[in-house]
């Protein structure tokens, strides 16, 4: 057990690191399990179906980089400028979705009139703003164009409500930010089981359910670890050299063999992110940290809205893919990743060049305790 003068080193240590490798590794494996969770051509009983589990595990990426960035601009400056934040998120995320949206609308309608075509159109509103996972009926049995877009409108609406409550209830301390956490996961837990039937309407209950876990325990631990108090023992648990490894391995069983409720692959894939940020000594931290890993996580935002369209491309062009997911899945993440890397060199970086304006200023007398640039890049 680490002593606590060494714990303090170590938490002074995360506060002024201003990026983690790790963690880009972390979100090359997300999109490689996505990609090939849509390479399928149909549902696959075990692990191999389970790919959709990259999508928690960029929610848990988010809400502890995110929640992470808001805790250090507080630190730095004294309070949270809400509408720099809200820029700095519009620049990352409108200019790529809404190109990849327009192309999608101007393919489907040169298309023969369909279920799925009018379908798409009829959710257009919900898809342009951020609320497909409300209103979009997923219950069809045809092929639902743009409907990945239901995660995009998750983390969105998440970057709307929480840097509120985290400027409103950090000044009560992180003991009442994490409390706020606590009670939005119990309630999202007890609608996903139906225990809220009857007392919220059905539109509430929609809302509520939307709600990721993943996202919050990631939240939840970036709180804790913020705070003196409880990072100690957050670092006994998951700052040792064999805790990221092991708590992957914990997620990778959970996902073999699901155990229980869903929630507890959230846990274990947030920890597994809190773990891999604290120290970044060890052989799997270096390995996450590997350049070409660091190159996919880099360009993943990109890659999540171009494989749905490159999958179908190729099945298109090749119908006897869809019947071979070990050839579809890398010719689909290469391609995707090619897509990805020029977009995000010739749209994305001139664009979020002009964040640069909307960076929190540090107080003269605060100290240099964060890493808000690379941390900000989710």
């Amino acid at each position: 057990m680490k002593e606590p003068a060494e714990a303090g080193a170590a938490r002074r240590q995360f506060l002024t690191t201003t990026y983690f490798p790790a963690l880009d590794g972390l979100r090359a494996i997300a999109i490689a399990a996505v990609v090939w969770h849509h390479s399928l051509p149909r549902a696959v009983p075990g692990w191999l179906g389970r790919g959709h589990v990259g999508v928690p595990l960029f929610f848990a990426l988010s809400g502890f980089l995110i929640t992470t960035l808001l805790l250090s601009e507080r630190r730095a400056t004294d309070s949270i400028n809400l509408g720099h934040f809200w820029i700095r998120r519009c620049l990352r995320i409108f200019p790529l979705y809404y190109a990849v949206l327009l192309l999608f609308a101007l393919s489907l309608a040169w298309r023969e009139p369909s279920d799925a075509r009018r379908h798409f159109f009829e959710n257009l509103p919900f898809y342009a703003s951020y609320t497909s996972n409300w209103f979009v009926d997923y219950g069809v049995t045809h092929p639902i164009w743009f409907g990945f877009a239901w995660s995009l409108s998750t983390e969105e609406q998440f970057y709307v409500w929480w840097p509120p409550l985290v400027r409103t209830f950090q000044r009560w301390g992180s003991w009442a930010t994490a409390g706020v956490l606590v009670a939005l996961i119990g309630l999202d837990q007890l609608a996903e089981r139906g225990l809220l039937d009857g007392t919220l309407s059905s539109a509430a209950t929609r809302i509520l359910t939307s709600f990721s876990a993943a996202l919050a325990l990631g939240a939840l631990l970036a709180v804790l670890t913020a705070n003196e108090r409880s990072f100690p023992w957050l670092w006994r648990c998951l700052g040792g050299r064999a805790s990221a490894a092991g708590c992957l391995l914990v997620a990778g069983a959970l996902i073999w063999q699901p155990i229980g409720p869903s929630i507890t692959i959230d846990l274990a894939l947030a920890a597994s992110v809190a773990a891999c940020a604290f120290s970044p000594g060890d052989w799997l931290r270096r390995g996450l940290g590997a350049r070409p890993l660091v190159q996919v996580g880099r360009v993943s935002y990109g890659m999540y809205l171009f494989h749905v369209p490159v999958i179908g491309l190729l099945r298109r062009s090749m119908p006897w893919l869809s019947e071979w997911p070990t050839l579809l899945f890398p010719a689909s993440f290469l391609a995707s990743f090619a897509l990805a890397s020029l977009s995000y060199r010739h749209l994305e970086s001139p664009i979020l060049a002009l964040r640069e304006r909307f960076r929190p200023t540090r107080q003269a007398t605060a100290p240099l305790t964060s890493g808000e640039r690379a941390r900000a890049e989710v």
